[in-house]
């Protein structure tokens, strides 16, 4: 019995959460949202949903992520509001709970690309 339980939590964890893609090239997940994000060549960029929002609904004005998207869709993220994106040296920097550098929104510079 334990051993099924442990199969059956894995398998949610799996399918809850970010897209692997990203998840194998160094991105770190927030779980507040599901969404990856990083820092690449010097701007923070985050995962989000485009081509995905046309089976599920995702279109709520949030930056969230599916958790049953394939595609690695992403996008570069706004930083304060004289920013056009945010800049950065680490991944750490980039994700939607700085708020010294994210103080309005965390959302999208444009859209999401894949």
């Amino acid at each position: 019995m334990n051993c099924v339980l442990v199969i059956v939590v894995l398998v949610a964890a799996v399918v809850e959460g970010c897209n692997h893609t990203f998840m194998k090239n160094g991105a770190i997940c927030y779980t507040g949202n599901n969404c990856a994000f990083g820092c690449h060549d010097g701007y923070c960029w985050s995962q989000c949903d485009a081509v995905c929002c046309l089976t599920t609904d995702c279109l709520d004005g949030d930056l969230s992520c599916t958790s049953g998207c394939a595609l690695p869709e992403w996008c570069w993220v706004v930083g304060n509001s004289y920013d056009s994106r945010a800049t950065c040296k680490t991944n750490d920097e980039c994700g939607p709970d700085n708020f010294i550098k994210f103080p309005y929104k965390y959302s999208c510079s444009g859209a999401c690309s894949v």
